[in-house]
């Protein structure tokens, strides 16, 4: 076989040329030995995922230097495209509002985060983010950014929400002084409690499971406390696909009801409010010092979760919408809104969906039972 032989210098023609490598998308380079020059003469053809599948990547825990070997580019460009990518995305709150134009949520969680970042003036090397939280359906209807935490961080997006129409009757928090005035100033009629009344509620149901796993409790308790809800559009939907109502749905699936409930009592640091609180610590603590304003990379980051699909199916938005749909980050990112999925009326999919949003509201900590988790006062016997 005849040897392959070096092409001759593009600048000054010599034939002292010599291999030099590859570039990082792995193309032949040389040098030429008598001007000392470099260059690559047949480029290999790179095909690269869509950025969009790149920055998904990202916000999920990757690296700019992991993504190296996929997206085929340094991370110093792979960070620039990134970054680009998540400024033109849309605001999550208008995003949320043009889908959703009335928010009516029962109860709603307010936690903050600090996290590190080293923009602006933030002294400390930190910055602070308080998130507002549908209990229902664990979506992020409002944040706010700052540098420290404070009454006016909470204010800010209190009264932003105010502003939006959202409403809610109850407010639950750590118990800060911060939290309580600011809903006082935003939110007067609004009652505030504390998680403990979470993992009361949390304990009132593993109760009644340990003592009686399929109870007629329960499942009333399911259906009740889905009625309660002021905003039903589920209803809505299973009227105009001519399938069962909610209640019917869940009396004629009393062991998938109770499996799903238990589920959700056992894994609650995964797939509750502490899952996305846990998420969200250890995802930016893997963006060690973020040095450009972290706004577009949380944006980002909030629409990736609530739009990502669950265990059982669907997202997020389309539980605290209450409407099965297709959702995706990438759609998100081109502005396009949920599409609402017609099920047939008798589909596993559609009883899956109907059966989590009755198990998340019968955990909401609004209803408590009579019985103080007492024997001689339990209503099961």
């Amino acid at each position: 076989m005849t040897p392959q032989k070096n092409p001759v210098c593009i600048y000054c023609k010599s034939s002292k040329v010599i291999k030099h490598g590859k570039t990082s998308t792995g193309n032949r380079r040389y040098r030429c030995r008598n001007c000392n020059k470099t260059w690559v003469i047949e480029k290999a053809q790179t095909i690269r995922p869509d950025i969009s599948e790149i920055v998904e990547l990202y916000l999920s825990g990757r690296t700019c230097r992991d993504l190296v070997s996929i997206y085929h580019s340094s991370p110093l460009r792979i960070n620039q495209k990134i970054r680009e990518f998540l400024e033109g995305c849309p605001n999550w709150e208008e995003y949320i509002d043009a889908f959703v134009p009335t928010h009516e949520p029962k109860l709603i969680y307010l936690i903050g985060r600090e996290f590190s970042c080293s923009t602006g003036n933030s002294k400390n090397n930190s910055m602070y983010l308080t998130l507002a939280i549908d209990a229902l359906s664990t979506v992020v209807l409002s944040f706010e950014i700052d540098y420290k935490e404070s009454k006016n961080i909470w204010y800010k997006m209190l009264n932003r929400m105010n502003k939006r129409g959202i409403t809610c009757p109850t407010f639950m928090s750590n118990g800060s002084k911060n939290i309580e005035d600011a809903i006082q100033e935003t939110y007067p009629n609004s009652a505030i409690r504390i998680f403990y009344h979470k993992a009361y509620r949390d304990k009132e149901l593993m109760c009644c499971l340990a003592r009686l796993p399929i109870n007629n409790k329960l499942i009333n308790d399911g259906i009740n406390s889905f009625d309660s809800l002021k905003f039903r559009p589920l209803s809505k939907y299973l009227k105009d696909i001519n399938a069962k109502k909610v209640k019917d749905i869940i009396k004629n699936n009393p062991e998938m009801y109770i499996k799903r409930l238990k589920e959700r009592l056992n894994n609650r640091n995964q797939i509750r409010i502490e899952g996305l609180s846990n998420a969200f610590k250890t995802r930016f603590e893997k963006f060690h010092m973020l040095k450009d304003n972290p706004y577009p990379l949380i944006n980002g980051w909030i629409a990736k979760w609530m739009l990502s699909r669950l265990d059982i199916g669907f997202s997020r938005i389309s539980i605290y919408s209450q409407i099965p749909c297709i959702t995706s980050f990438k759609r998100f990112s081109c502005g396009q809104l949920p599409t609402p999925l017609i099920l047939k009326d008798d589909s596993h999919q559609l009883k899956t969906f109907v059966i989590e949003i009755a198990c998340r509201s019968v955990q909401l900590p609004n209803y408590y039972s009579k019985c103080e988790m007492k024997l001689d006062k339990c209503s099961l016997f």
